[in-house]
């Protein structure tokens, strides 16, 4: 079903500031009952963008990524949720457009682009060699700070949580992205050094489904490899990096639990880089050679 989208444009300062299966229809309808802070979009679209990439954000899905574009092509779609969401104990989801449990609570937002701080349009693109969009939020019992970042080269996505009592949790997605359903296979390299592999074909269920450094999907349609880089392995009680092999998209977890309790002050603190590898003909070398320069230009960390 095809989303109509109407743009409203607000201004204000910058500085004012499985079960996860949700299509864009559910997208549009978890715009009501919001608690952001005064001044704070709660609904439409602000796109980052540099001269390879453009990441439109989405404020009625807490101020997440709404899909990622390479040189006008989208490689990662709008039919699901991106960044972090948790479930309590016991309890239903929360965080980005999820409202089973409660809202994601936007409190502040930065936007700086080349190193300068500017306002927030809603319906405006804005451009640069490096744009960066901060958001502080609250999820269930998590106080959030997420970072977007993206220039030339790669997208990166920081997310620090810090519980603000002691509480558990039944499992996080700690990143989501809707990687579309023509990529036909993925490689990862695991922490100890190990390389894996496997087809993607729409079969169901998870695949992969261990701890990584970097996983890759290769979509031979637009002849690029699609690379997400840990520099620090996220890791917890269940953690795992597993690929969604299903008939609308083959989306990427990287799940921080699957049920663990933290105290008051915990705080977790990680980042995954995605980046767009263009030639790549399914020998992953191109796609390799990335994830090596990655590591270089940002060294894995424990």
């Amino acid at each position: 079903m095809m989303k109509t989208i109407v743009l409203i444009a607000v201004i204000f300062s910058a500085s004012m500031v499985y079960g996860e299966e949700t299509s864009s229809d559910t997208k549009q309808a978890a715009t009501s009952n919001q608690l952001y802070a005064k001044g704070i979009p709660e609904k439409g679209f602000l796109t980052l963008k540099t001269e390879n990439y453009a990441v439109p954000m989405d404020a009625a899905s807490g101020w997440t990524i709404e899909k990622l574009e390479f040189r006008d092509d989208t490689f990662s779609l709008n039919n699901g949720h991106y960044g972090t969401v948790l479930r309590p104990k016991a309890g239903q989801w929360w965080g980005t457009g999820h409202t089973e449990g409660g809202r994601e609570v936007v409190h502040r937002l930065k936007l700086i682009v080349d190193g300068q701080e500017v306002p927030i349009i809603i319906g405006e693109t804005v451009s640069g060699k490096r744009v960066q969009l901060i958001k502080e939020s609250t999820i269930w019992k998590f106080k959030v700070r997420a970072e977007v970042v993206i220039n030339n080269d790669h997208v990166i996505e920081r997310t620090t949580l810090e519980s603000l009592e002691d509480c558990q949790t039944d499992l996080i997605y700690y990143f989501m992205h809707c990687f579309g359903p023509t990529t036909t296979k993925w490689i990862a390299r695991l922490p100890d050094g190990a390389i894996e592999q496997g087809p993607l074909n729409a079969a169901g269920g998870m695949k992969l489904s261990k701890n990584s450094t970097w996983v890759a999907q290769f979509d031979p349609t637009k002849q690029i490899g699609i690379l997400c880089y840990t520099p620090q392995v996220i890791s917890g009680s269940g953690s795992t990096s597993m690929i969604w092999d299903l008939d609308r998209y083959h989306k990427y977890y990287l799940r921080q639990n699957n049920g663990q309790s933290f105290k008051k002050g915990d705080k977790l603190d990680y980042t995954v880089i995605v980046k767009a590898v263009p030639g790549e003909d399914g020998d992953w070398k191109k796609t390799r050679d990335a994830a090596r320069h990655l590591l270089t230009l940002y060294p894995p960390t424990k």
